[in-house]
């Protein structure tokens, strides 16, 4: 398979720079658990560095973690690391996640080009079963179909039944009430997180029980998003918390935020198509908290008002001059 970041400049999917941006500002409010500085930031890095580069220029997080699987092209990465502070790991999530000392608070974006797999799981579980209180877990998946990619198969299968997906992913792993439905379109995006959030509780699950009752572990949801800068992404959000610690939960005001979501339900991030003189005409009217107030001119009402949602986080280059 090529390698995705030989297909895709991540710098510019504009709705990825705008989950990019929010997931900033989640990160930003755990200053609650530890000093921001004194944690360590984990992801996929890929060939651009972009979340490398802005947690640590927004949040001064220094120790980064970059993990890379494609072992053959370790020389680029190395060269286009842009600080001495990233730590590149070859291999992959599976290599690398189970030998990190998690003792330390953790961001973690296990940030995936591919749609769920039980893979994918297996690494969720990792972190679920060793992450410490403060530590806060992104996952992010395609969601434009899932395949069934075991050795024994003569070729992948799409898998589009209850009974496939069972056979992929095992029983414990297939919801009760999983329905074809719940296979195709968003309601796959849907569905993959809610089996992220599963093998996370599962795991919390297991740890949770030769723990005394103030060291419990909960995994608080923060949001979830959706977009499509080409194919259909999905993420979900949250950080794990004991229950000693729930005031700093709280007094994060994680709830307050515009794109707080801890239910089934995500944020879609849809880039309105609005040219830089239409942007610079709403901008007069923001920020307000009622769209009545709004002025839109001649700019269409659905556009204005998601552009009055996502402007902080939208970059300059998402909107074009018709």
């Amino acid at each position: 398979m090529t390698a995705s970041y030989r297909i895709i400049d991540y710098s510019l999917r504009p709705a990825k720079f705008a989950e990019r941006k929010m997931l900033s500002e989640i990160f930003s409010r755990l200053k609650v658990f530890a000093s921001l500085e004194s944690y360590r930031y984990i992801g996929f890095g890929s060939i651009w560095f972009s979340d490398c580069i802005l947690f640590h220029k927004a949040l001064g997080v220094e120790d980064v973690i970059s993990i890379e699987k494609e072992q053959a092209h370790k020389a680029r990465f190395e060269f286009n690391k842009p600080y001495k502070g990233i730590r590149l790991m070859m291999g992959s999530a599976a290599d690398v996640l189970p030998g990190l000392d998690w003792a330390h608070r953790s961001i973690v974006w296990l940030d995936y080009d591919d749609p769920l797999n039980p893979g994918i799981l297996d690494d969720v579980r990792t972190v679920a079963t060793r992450a410490t209180s403060g530590t806060v877990l992104a996952v992010s998946v395609q969601a434009e179909g899932l395949v069934d990619k075991r050795p024994h198969l003569e070729e992948p299968l799409e898998i589009t039944s209850a009974q496939g997906f069972r056979d992929c992913f095992g029983d414990a792993r297939t919801p009760q009430d999983l329905e074809p439905a719940g296979l195709r379109g968003w309601s796959l995006s849907k569905t993959s997180r809610r089996i992220i959030r599963d093998e996370i509780d599962a795991g919390l699950h297991s740890v949770n029980a030769g723990r005394n009752p103030g060291q419990v572990l909960r995994f608080n949801q923060i949001s979830a998003f959706e977009y499509a800068d080409g194919a259909k992404m999905t993420t979900i959000v949250g950080v794990f918390v004991d229950h000693g610690q729930n005031g700093h939960f709280e007094a994060a005001g994680f709830r307050t935020l515009p794109f707080f979501r801890d239910g089934d339900e995500a944020l879609r991030v849809k880039v309105p198509m609005l040219t830089p003189r239409e942007m610079r005409h709403l901008d007069r009217s923001l920020p307000c908290h009622d769209s009545g107030q709004l002025d839109l001119g001649p700019i269409p009402e659905a556009d204005g008002k998601h552009y009055a949602k996502l402007y902080r986080y939208l970059p300059n280059f998402a909107s074009f001059e018709q």
